[in-house]
């Protein structure tokens, strides 16, 4: 809902703080030309991957990210967050770390800096970009060119308008058809992580999509199933819908994802429920136990071959 600003106020603040007023309107003035521009510079910041409208709580401790939202707090207040990746497509820094090379351009809407410099911030997705090139500034932090995703689109794409009565068209409808009977066992079956964990998440990305907004559908659906704070109940997979190339694709990668999702539910008092979790720490505990064991046999084994070798004249 748009707010209708107080001239009075307006004038009143302007007469008052001068300075604040112009670094506020140069701040929103560069928003508003980052939001009408296809391509961007933004500082980096490598953690877990975000979606167009989630809302992240971050704890800014290290320096390059100390500085990196000293800068961005005194302009746009937006920049890049990206995951780790594995694929082989992924970005290579000049660390050595691997980085998706798509990821979400966020605003800070909150931000209260600390009196030992670190700062307790909370951003959320605006758009997902593709990173073009990169390079270290002098604060210690990345900063990445990146191509906003011309696909993503509250209103109906052209790719959905030629496929509206074909696959894609039908690839929504059974994408948004599955949602009610995923978010029904979530809710009825105890998988919410604390009270109103799902109205908070649909607080967060607002109204879903229909069926003709192919794109924003997907981008909804991975953000309902994948959301922050997560859930734990089904695959991750938002670098994948932000990598896909095509709407149906991005489609199919989060039905699938909510198939695979409900196969793994369980309802509440079922042996399933109350034996799995069991049965899983265990195994965990076996594992690190074989581990230890191994590691031993191993370190075992090496020293008697260090014996043989010298009394066998191996070793001086």
């Amino acid at each position: 809902e748009e707010l209708i600003p107080c001239s009075l106020l307006c004038k009143l603040l302007q007469n008052l703080y001068p300075e604040a007023w112009e670094r506020r309107k140069l701040a929103a003035d560069q928003r508003e030309h980052q939001s009408n521009s296809s391509t961007g510079l933004l500082g980096l910041f490598v953690s877990d991957s975000v979606l167009p409208k989630q809302r992240h709580r971050l704890h800014i401790f290290e320096q390059r990210y100390k500085a990196l939202i000293d800068r961005v707090m005194r302009g746009s207040r937006r920049f890049a967050m990206v995951g780790i990746s594995r694929a082989d497509d992924a970005v290579r820094l000049s660390d050595g770390s691997r980085i998706s090379q798509f990821g979400t351009e966020v605003e800070i809407v909150s931000c209260n800096g600390l009196a030992d410099g670190r700062f307790l911030i909370e951003v959320q997705g605006r758009r997902v970009f593709q990173i073009t090139d990169h390079a270290l500034t002098d604060g210690g932090f990345v900063e990445v060119s990146v191509t906003y995703c011309s696909w993503q689109s509250d209103t109906p794409s052209s790719s959905d308008r030629q496929g509206a009565e074909g696959d894609v068209r039908q690839a929504a409808q059974a994408a948004a058809n599955l949602v009610a009977e995923w978010e029904q066992r979530v809710r009825d079956w105890g998988y919410e992580q604390f009270r109103g964990h799902m109205p908070m998440i649909h607080n967060d990305i607002g109204p879903r999509p229909g069926i003709e907004q192919g794109d924003a559908l997907a981008l909804w659906i991975a953000a309902l199933i994948n959301p922050v704070p997560g859930l734990g109940v089904a695959p991750e997979i938002r670098q994948q819908v932000m990598g896909a190339a095509t709407p149906l694709e991005r489609l199919q990668i989060v039905t699938e994802a909510m198939e695979s999702s409900m196969r793994g539910m369980v309802k509440p008092g079922s042996w399933k429920r109350l034996v799995l979790p069991y049965c899983r720490e265990q195994f965990r505990h076996l594992l690190l136990l074989g581990l230890v064991v191994a590691g031993y046999g191993v370190r075992s084994g090496f020293e008697k071959a260090c014996k043989a070798a010298r009394g066998g004249g191996v070793l001086g």
